[in-house]
């Protein structure tokens, strides 16, 4: 019987990372002299990847200075990634019962490795066989999860990517899994097709039979 496996998106799906993100953004924003934006505002900008938030921090500025944000961020982030970030209720309970009915658990984010590694760490969310960061592929482009999928010999009609943005739609499609979307999270699907619905950790593991 061929393994089967449940990739996860990071942020907005597993932990809230929110006012970590936004504190990096705005030291980003004052790098360059411009005014604090809302958590909100900083959260709806997430989820393609470190250089595109800081892009959609600074309209208007040239290249030579969104990548001095881009380092701002960088180095704010990682100094304090861990400060408010808390894993969503039910998340640790979820993901053993999911490896308790035998799935094979990873992580595909378009956060850089680094910092995801760090943060999983930090949330004692260590249950994972593979993770996969945003260093080079990133989500929509499916390559984390195929990479995933080969080294954990799954198959993919047999799994499963759970996310809360429209790109982890659209890789898990890509990739050839079935795809669970949490409506908890930081990012929305834009009305594209999905499998299935969680509206809760909980529900995961209820809806993969856990």
């Amino acid at each position: 019987m061929a393994n089967r496996a449940i990739i996860f998106d990071l942020d907005g799906t597993l932990i809230d990372s929110r006012e970590d993100l936004a504190r990096a953004g705005n030291h980003a924003r004052s790098a360059l002299g411009l005014q604090p934006l809302s958590l909100a505002e900083v959260a709806s900008f997430v989820g393609d990847g470190a250089a595109k938030l800081v892009e959609r921090l600074t309209p208007g500025c040239t290249k030579d200075e969104r990548e001095r944000a881009l380092a701002a961020f960088f180095d704010h982030y990682g100094r304090h990634c861990t400060e408010q970030t808390r894993p969503y209720q039910g998340v640790g309970e979820m993901l053993d019962l999911l490896r308790g009915g035998g799935w094979l658990l990873a992580v595909a984010t378009n956060k850089p490795l680094a910092f995801t590694l760090t943060i999983l760490d930090a949330c004692g969310l260590n249950q994972f066989t593979e993770v996969r960061g945003g260093d080079a592929m990133r989500k929509p482009d499916p390559g984390q999860l195929l990479s995933i999928l080969a080294e954990l010999a799954a198959e993919p009609g047999a799994s499963w990517m759970v996310g809360d943005h429209r790109n982890d739609v659209i890789a898990g499609r890509a990739a050839g899994c079935s795809v669970m979307w949490c409506s908890w999270g930081l990012g929305s699907r834009d009305g594209l097709a999905v499998d299935a619905e969680a509206h809760s950790p909980g529900d995961i593991a209820r809806l993969l039979g856990a």
